[in-house]
């Protein structure tokens, strides 16, 4: 194991000095080298959207808790914050629009503007608050390749205001590098470290509300290993991850919150028919908050066996089930023992019509309400182009959440609608609504909420 780590250590070290130096490289030759004829900007395919449609094998880590909160929370206010999304082993930021080319250095500018309406930007089921709001997500990737290998430093930032609840304006940062060294037709290793500032939004958690939204910052590294071909009769991937989560501003409720999470998995892929595979996992994931005795501080750790499978060029997907031991550090805390699954499949009947549907029973960890919550999830995504330029998307959402120890039950709902428009292949216009309603067992935390956005979304 040791000196498995230190071979990525020194492969991650040099993917990131090749991909300082190249872009040491080209300020070099730009500043006294290129002429500004030579900037090449080459012709890419249309305009793709934001978020990646890729199946993922695993989510290596994400600092929110869980289906509860990423439900709850409008979609503009979501961060990164992954430590690498596990999308087949790759780590490297998407690229899109036409590439601007100074040797061997791709760069792709991407930016979205939106406006809208939230109609309760607390999540109250009294007093509600309603404003107007103007957002701006400006994105910059850039890439280097050599011999297969691919390595990225990406930014991707998030400013939002409201025009009638300013004290809930944000802004987020999420920087980060990653590289794709691939060594042979069987052996690869992805990596990725970031550094994220973000806020978790007002109402977002079970924490007492403050008059502004929570602060945190997180550095976070990691990496999967796999081996064997995708053709070949089994294959082996090993993952690991950490992140160090810590809040800046109102210390009185988040001083609990700050936390070490790291994250530790390996899997076995068999394959038994050409295009399915079954496969065992075993995950620890050890969450170790900063306060000392924090009754929050536990080990996850999880069995699971399921399938992945690409039946057909128009059915793919990966389920997950098995055992999960969720135990607390400090005694007297009653855990976790018992069944948890994961799954997402994707049905493709026409080439420009997809069917995206997304399942889970996992815990999370809690942020002022119960030992931990008990997240089910289920949501079920239809995508539609209608023509090579009109598309549409309609989103349905559940999470029931129990909070365990915390006498408490919600039932969460989400309905989107989205339509989009490619005036050009370079721009975007779109508009979507959501509706998302929460009933609970404890009278106060029930709400609904409509936010209506208009977005415009351009590459180079």
């Amino acid at each position: 194991m040791k000196k498995s780590s230190n071979v990525f250590s020194r492969t991650a070290i040099f993917s990131a000095t090749l991909l300082v130096c190249q872009l040491a490289s080209v300020q070099v030759v730009q500043a006294q080298e290129t002429p500004k004829s030579d900037v090449i900007v080459t012709e890419p395919a249309t305009l793709t959207p934001a978020t990646s449609t890729s199946l993922s094998t695993s989510n290596l880590l994400n600092t929110g808790t869980g289906a509860a909160q990423t439900a709850f929370t409008p979609g503009y206010e979501l961060s990164g914050a992954k430590a690498g999304d596990g999308t087949a082993g790759t780590m490297t930021a998407p690229a899109r629009g036409a590439p601007i080319v100074y040797g061997g250095l791709y760069i792709y500018l991407d930016a979205r503007a939106s406006a809208g309406q939230n109609n309760n930007v607390l999540g109250s089921a009294n007093n509600t608050t309603s404003s107007s709001l103007f957002g701006l997500e400006p994105e910059i990737v850039a890439e280097v390749k050599n011999h297969g290998d691919r390595y990225t430093a990406s930014y991707l930032g998030s400013y939002v205001r409201y025009q009638s609840s300013s004290s809930d304006n944000f802004n987020h940062h999420d920087f980060r590098i990653a590289g794709d060294d691939i060594f042979d037709s069987r052996t690869r290793l992805s990596w990725n470290a970031g550094y994220v500032l973000s806020t978790d939004p007002r109402g977002s958690t079970d924490r007492a509300i403050s008059t502004t939204p929570d602060e945190w910052h997180a550095p976070s590294v990691a990496g999967i290993f796999s081996y064997g071909a995708t053709d070949s009769m089994g294959r082996v991937e090993v993952d690991s991850s950490y992140l160090k989560k810590t809040y800046t501003n109102n210390r009185t409720t988040t001083i609990g919150s700050d936390v070490d999470i790291s994250t530790v998995s390996a899997r076995f892929f068999y394959r038994v028919a050409p295009k399915t595979s079954l496969l065992i996992e075993a995950k620890d994931i050890k969450s170790a908050y900063a306060l000392t005795n924090s009754p929050n501080s536990n080990n996850d750790r999880r069995l699971m066996l399921g399938a992945t499978w690409n039946a057909t060029a128009a059915t793919t997907g990966i389920f997950k089930i098995g055992y999960l031991n969720k135990s607390f550090d400090q005694a007297g805390i009653s855990g976790y023992k018992g069944i948890a699954w994961e799954g997402k499949a994707r049905w493709a009947p026409l080439t420009y019509s997809t069917v995206d549907a997304t399942v889970s029973k996992l815990p999370s960890d809690g942020t002022g309400v119960g030992n931990y919550i008990m997240n089910n999830n289920y949501d079920l995504l239809w995508t539609h182009r209608w023509n090579t330029q009109f598309s549409s998307k309609v989103d349905l959402g559940y999470v029931k959440s129990d909070y365990v120890n915390g006498n408490r039950q919600d039932n969460l709902k989400n309905i989107g609608l989205g339509v989009s428009y490619d005036m050009r292949r370079w721009l975007r216009l779109g508009a979507e609504i959501t509706n998302t309603n929460r009933s609970s067992t404890v009278s106060g935390n029930e709400f609904s909420r409509n936010v209506v956005l208009f977005t415009l979304q351009s590459t180079l």
